[in-house]
């Protein structure tokens, strides 16, 4: 064993005790992925040439036991430009668990086409919506974040195979089974939790002006085989695949009517694809999140919104046309609700 300059002759390692033991522990014990994930976040320039600022042990608030734990890494990257100041400063933030194990994780992949419009979180708004109106409707339309951005579509939405399920073998002798329990408590729960911690410790003051648009990802990142499985038939297709978006739901009573149900999403990656997934798909992503943020930042920041022509399309292209609710836009809203008070009134008129 290596020794400091200045360590004393007394500390060392007691009868025993072997070198080579202590070694072991620390490789199994998962740190050493850690280190190496915190290096690649560190050494890997965000849309603004810096690497990403790295917390190790970032502690929050478990919600169902209000204990202190921690998740193994906080990493986060700044997306704009400090001059001038914007009035909502766009961020990514990755809170991350490690997990390393010689025996697989199994994910059981879901079938059709997934649509997530409101993943991934966004955290430090007064809300996470936009409500948004028209000249051409008296209605209103709520939307996520994301979809209001038009980021719900995104490359980086559709790029990885889905999960409900997913476990881990565990030994029984000589053989191998699965335990669901211990893949969800020990890699999907935990970033679920801390992702909620997030979002809730970054709410703004009520007299805030600016705010901060954390785009937020819970990511597993383990040093283990990855085996997805599809069902063909009665026999089971297995296949490695290198990252996997594992999707939870949750319903919530005291919630408002419309968020009750909720879907928590986590991104499973494997260790020698974290790299890859960070430049390729999560970076690109975040810049385009970043640039849409720093466009409607007003929208953003007040929740309101105004898109023409709502009535004919409320579905497609709603970022290039939304923009912040002014008092024209509040006029033509209003013209559309007389207009559509003096049709009703119109056809009860000519019925009679």
């Amino acid at each position: 064993m290596e020794q400091s300059p200045n360590n004393p002759a007394t500390n060392q390692l007691r009868p025993g005790i072997e070198e080579i033991q202590v070694k072991n522990a620390v490789e199994q014990s998962g740190y050493p992925l850690q280190s190496h994930v915190a290096d690649i976040l560190r050494s890997t320039p965000g849309p603004k040439a810096e690497g990403f600022y790295v917390q190790e042990e970032w502690s929050y608030v478990d919600r169902d036991t209000s204990e202190l734990r921690s998740a193994d890494l906080h990493a986060s990257v700044r997306l704009y430009d400090w001059d001038p100041q914007p009035r909502v400063r766009p961020e990514l933030n990755l809170l991350i668990e490690c997990k390393q194990s010689q025996l697989p994780y199994v994910f059981f992949l879901g079938r059709g086409r997934l649509r997530l419009l409101g993943f991934p979180a966004v955290a430090g708004l007064r809300q996470d919506k936009v409500v948004v109106t028209s000249d051409d409707d008296p209605s209103s339309w709520t939307y996520s974040i994301i979809h209001a951005l038009d980021l719900h579509d995104d490359p980086f939405q559709r790029e990885p195979p889905f999960c409900h399920t997913l476990s881990k073998c565990v030994r029984k002798g000589a053989e191998i089974e699965l335990s669901g329990s211990d893949a969800y408590n020990g890699l999907v729960l935990p970033l679920i939790k801390a992702v909620h911690h997030f979002k809730g410790s970054q709410s703004p003051v009520e007299t805030a002006w600016y705010f901060d648009s954390h785009l937020t990802l819970g990511v597993g990142v383990i040093d283990a085989p990855m085996i997805a499985t599809t069902v063909d038939g009665a026999a089971p297709v297995l296949s490695a695949v290198p990252w996997v978006r594992v999707l939870r739901h949750e319903y919530h009573q005291e919630a408002d009517r419309f968020e009750r149900d909720q879907l928590w999403v986590v991104d499973v990656v494997h260790r020698d694809y974290f790299a890859k997934y960070l430049t390729e798909w999560v970076l690109p992503f975040a810049q385009r999140f970043g640039e849409r943020v720093l466009r409607h930042a007003t929208e953003l920041a007040t929740g309101e919104g105004f898109v023409k022509g709502m009535g004919a399309d409320s579905w497609s292209n709603i970022e290039t046309r939304l923009e912040a609710r002014s008092v024209k836009a509040r006029a033509a809203r209003g013209a559309a609700i007389g207009k559509r008070i003096l049709g009703f009134f119109g056809r009860r008129h000519s019925a009679s």
